[in-house]
């Protein structure tokens, strides 16, 4: 009738694979390894930043359905977030305050590298952005857009009836 009690939800399964393969990019130990970004809980939010951004990109695509899914799919990474920090020692009584600021930091990065991608090119463009927001060192910062790059191309690979259902890999 109004349209109020029908709201269109994402497929939980699908929100499940996305976040799963997003963490399984964000795990993969080569800008680790190579020292493009710290070990550490902000150096793994921001590679889950850079792979979440590249899944949403398709969410895009897919009209109300990926708007859906990608509101779904972000809750469920704020989620995480908060329960990693609440693992890690964090009090309830700053949690809001750190999942605010890593809201702000998580959409500001997410929007800085969607406008580099439409840009194109990593030595411009990306690595600038990477360089702002997570490796100062320009030579690392290049080699880490050049990764997220072939990250990219993984999940532009990935069929188009995989968008909304969630990937089976990556």
């Amino acid at each position: 009738m109004f349209g109020w009690f029908n709201k269109a939800k994402a497929d939980p399964d699908a929100v499940r694979k996305w976040r799963d393969a997003v963490t399984a990019m964000a795990r993969e130990p080569e800008p680790y390894l190579r020292g493009w970004t710290p070990d550490t809980i902000y150096g793994r939010f921001h590679m889950v930043a850079l792979s979440a951004t590249l899944a949403m990109r398709r969410f895009r695509d897919q009209g109300n359905d990926g708007k859906v899914l990608s509101k779904a799919f972000s809750e469920q990474l704020f989620s995480d977030f908060d329960h990693s920090l609440r693992e890690h020692g964090v009090g309830d009584s700053s949690i809001a305050r750190r999942i605010r600021k890593m809201g702000e930091e998580f959409y500001g990065l997410v929007t800085a590298v969607d406008e580099a991608l439409e840009q194109g090119g990593p030595d411009r463009h990306l690595a600038e952005v990477i360089q702002r927001n997570i490796q100062h060192d320009p030579e690392k910062a290049l080699e880490l857009a050049k990764y997220v790059l072939d990250l990219n191309a993984r999940v532009e690979r990935l069929p188009e009836a995989q968008i909304l259902s969630g990937p089976d890999e990556l």
